[in-house]
This record gives C-alpha cells, structure tokens and sequence, in this order.
C-alpha cells in the first residue's frame, strides 16, 4: 500500500538539485533564493509555480547569502565577490577581494551593505563612500541593530557593537573569553546573542550590560530565528528547539526555554520563525521538517524523514511561505498561511 502524500507533496513545490543547499532566503517581495554549494543560485519569483531560474553567481563555493536592502539578494563566496542578484537574475558586482574570502553578507532597509573577508567589516552606504573596520580575529558573524544605525560583530573575546554610518564614533566592546561563530540583536534592541563555539549562548542586556547564559545543548547552535514578534528565539543544536523567552525586563535569565519538536532519534538542524505569530518551523538532522505552535503544544510534520540533514529553513517576513533546503540539494517551498 501506498504512503499518503506529505503535506509538502500536497501544497508545495519540491526540487532535487546536485549541490548541497547552503541556504534559503526571502527578499522583502517574498521572493526566493536558494544558494548551493557549488556557487549557483536558483531563484523563484513571489508566487511563481515554475521552475526556479539557474545563475552562477561565483566562480567557486558560495559562502554566504541575504536579502537585499529592498529587494534582491546579497551574496559571498570563496572567489572574493560580493554579489548583489536581482530576482530576475541580473548579478552586479559590488565588491571584489582577490584572494579573499567572503564569509559574511548582510544589509538593512536603510540601504547599507556588509560584507566581511578576514578580520575585516566592509560597509557600503546607499550613499557615501564605504567604510572598513578591521577587528582582533576573524570575524566569526554580523547582524545590524533594528535601525540599522550600528552592527554587531562576533569574533574571538567577544561582540563588537559599531556605527554603521561614522568611522570616527567609538565602538562597544561586550567582552567574552572564547570563540564567537554568530551574532544577533532582538528585535527590541535590548539584547544581543551570541553563539559560541562550545554547545552554549552567551548574550548581554545592552542598558546595563548584563550578561546572559544560555546552556544545555547537544551540540553548538548553528540555527536560530526570532518569533512571535521577537518575544522568543528559537534554537537548533538539542533533540528539541529550544526556545527563550525575551519577554520582561531579564529577558531568559534565570527562565528554562519551552521544548517544542522534541525528537528521540534525531537532532534539530535548522529553525524558521514566523516573523509575527508563536509558530515555528522546525528542521532535523534525519530530513524531517515540522511546524509547531509552542505555546499550545502543538505540532505537524509537512515533510517526513529523508533527503538529507535540513541545512536551512526560512519563512518570507510576511509570514506567508516556508522554504527549507537539505545536504543532499533536496529543496521546498510551501504556502503556510499569513
């Protein structure tokens, strides 16, 4: 007897591609990009139910990928370009390193680019010249506060906080011994998260710089999505994804995070939020994706085990699509409601 279709296979698309999925992204119009390994980018408009278009966007490995200013996508790779796509396909170079590698893409609404290549933060104005900041160690990650007025950078000892629009105005130090791989800022601006190379988080309330200290994983995070309004951030790296609470002046301190998806035989790889709502897409290390609502213990499974680790989820900002992409180039897209 045949298996009944997947809830993926009933209101979805799917597609099998040759290259690992680095990762899936939506621009403001709700149109998607998926960057592959292999330096290719497919992209799929707003609603479209066609195959997604094919463009090469680095002569190597792609490293890194985000949305653009307005709309588009922002990419790196190891061929030292920083790439802006349009949705139709055009590529504009918009920096070039040779010899570099493009680690980190970034931009904001206000219109500054970042891309970062060793220890170094470019910034690239909608207009004005660029500017550089150059930091101790590599820079493991970035992420602009919610104005876009500063930027945080995560690097060996700690975060860095800096002027996205003044190379001569001071930078903040939030200071942490060990090794830093990624960075955000609630979406409040009260707090910044970073995590770390051993399996924790650490993070500071940003009025009194207060520190946070968030443990108890299987392995170190490499996913997390703010949702619900930025009321909680949810996180990869347990049989379960973890979720803290941000609400109220302490934030998750002295709080255990609720457990949604919780899984006896695989690990979560990858988390989406949506941007508005108490749900989340939730990503395991076997391929299955589910979304759950962690606030009312609730929980479906849109697509089984198989194709592969989920290595990205993504939800569109106005909360009305799901993508997601796994190891083995196996890709999604699926209406979820706004």
């Amino acid at each position: 007897m045949s298996q009944p279709a997947s809830i993926l296979e009933q209101l979805g698309n799917q597609w099998q591609w040759s290259a690992y999925v680095l990762s899936a992204c939506f621009d403001k119009a709700s149109n998607l990009a998926f960057a592959l390994g292999d330096g290719s980018v497919r992209l799929l408009p707003a609603d479209a139910d066609h195959e997604p278009l094919a463009v090469q966007a680095h002569e190597g490995a792609m490293l890194s990928l985000s949305s653009g200013p307005q709309t588009g996508f922002l990419s790196g790779g190891d061929d030292g370009r920083f790439m802006r796509i349009d949705a139709d396909g055009t590529l504009t170079e918009v920096a070039a390193f040779q010899g570099r590698w493009i680690d980190h893409v970034a931009s904001h609404a206000n219109g500054v680019m970042a891309c970062t290549e060793g220890k170094r933060l470019h910034l690239y104005p909608d207009k004005g010249l660029p500017l550089v900041r150059e930091f101790p160690s590599t820079v493991g990650g970035i992420c602009f506060a919610p104005n876009g007025y500063r930027m945080a950078v995560a690097h060996y000892g700690g975060v860095t906080l800096c002027s996205t629009r003044s190379a001569d105005s001071t930078p903040v130090s939030l200071k942490c011994p060990g090794s830093h791989l990624a960075v955000t800022w609630s979406p409040d601006s009260r707090f910044v998260i970073s995590a770390m190379q051993e399996e924790c988080l650490r993070g500071w309330r940003l009025e009194d710089s207060d520190a946070l200290f968030m443990s108890g994983y299987s392995t170190k995070v490499k996913s997390w999505a703010w949702f619900n309004g930025g009321c909680y951030l949810a996180t990869s790296g347990s049989p379960c994804a973890p979720c803290w609470s941000f609400k109220g002046r302490k934030g998750p301190k002295g709080r255990e995070p609720l457990t949604p998806g919780e899984s006896i035989s695989a690990l979560v790889t990858a988390v989406a939020g949506d941007p508005k709502h108490a749900i989340l897409a939730i990503g395991y290390d076997d391929g299955q994706v589910t979304i759950a609502e962690p606030l009312r213990d609730q929980e479906v499974v849109i697509k089984p085990p198989g194709n592969g680790a989920i290595t990205t989820l993504c939800w569109s900002s106005g909360g009305n699509w799901l993508a997601f992409g796994t190891e083995t180039g196996f890709a999604g897209r699926l209406p979820v409601g706004g």
